[in-house]
């Protein structure tokens, strides 16, 4: 089984799970909600 690395949502800073690679690892956002705010969408 994969491991999970922890990361930063560059949108509200809290701590989250992620595999290396995914998308939520590429992007750096923590939810949808985060990446809307974080890309100004």
């Amino acid at each position: 089984m994969a491991s999970l690395d922890t990361y930063t949502c560059n949108e509200c800073g809290t701590a989250f799970k992620s595999m290396a690679g995914a998308n939520a690892a590429e992007a750096g956002y923590c939810s949808p909600a985060c990446e809307t705010e974080g890309k100004g969408l």
